[in-house]
């Protein structure tokens, strides 16, 4: 049950993005879910492996659909809100968009513990809703980078 919950919510947001205009090019948006990937996978594993925080399930169907949240439904949902807020819009609703997807991120995580795929220990939600808002800004500011030093090479950064 718990893969089929988690590939819907990620189809649901594949097609947001197929549908939703974009402002980058494609360079630009492969760089953004290889960085998020990275990102992802290794804030993941050092709070499973490391710290053992984040507990991650050991069976099968749920450590699939774990894989299908770190690898698709995350950097899905970065790419997505990276996208928004890179329009021409006011730094408070920058700040305000940045909130709602931490949020978001969250609910995901309460979703994910909720179909027993992860677990957590020594961690609350309110730990995850500020590592998220910090993984947006570190995310928003090398998307930024990068395509500054796309456009207008390094001195213009």
């Amino acid at each position: 049950m718990s893969i089929v919950v988690i590939s819907t919510l990620t189809w649901l947001l594949i097609i947001v993005f197929a549908v939703a205009p974009k402002r980058f090019t494609i360079i630009e948006l492969i760089f953004q879910y290889f960085v998020s990937v990275i990102l992802t996978v290794t804030i993941f594993s050092i709070l499973d492996i490391k710290f053992h925080w984040v507990i991650a399930t050991r069976e099968v169907e749920r450590g699939i659909a774990l894989n299908i949240s770190r690898f698709m439904e995350i950097p899905m949902l970065m790419i997505i809100t990276t996208n928004i807020m890179y329009a021409p819009i006011r730094v408070r609703f920058r700040c305000v968009i940045a909130v709602v997807a931490s949020f978001l991120l969250t609910i995901n995580d309460w979703i994910l513990t909720s179909l027993h795929i992860i677990h957590y220990t020594n961690w609350k939600y309110y730990y995850a809703f500020i590592m998220y808002m910090l993984f947006m800004v570190a995310f928003m500011w090398i998307t930024i980078w990068f395509s500054r030093l796309r456009r207008g090479g390094i001195e213009n950064i």
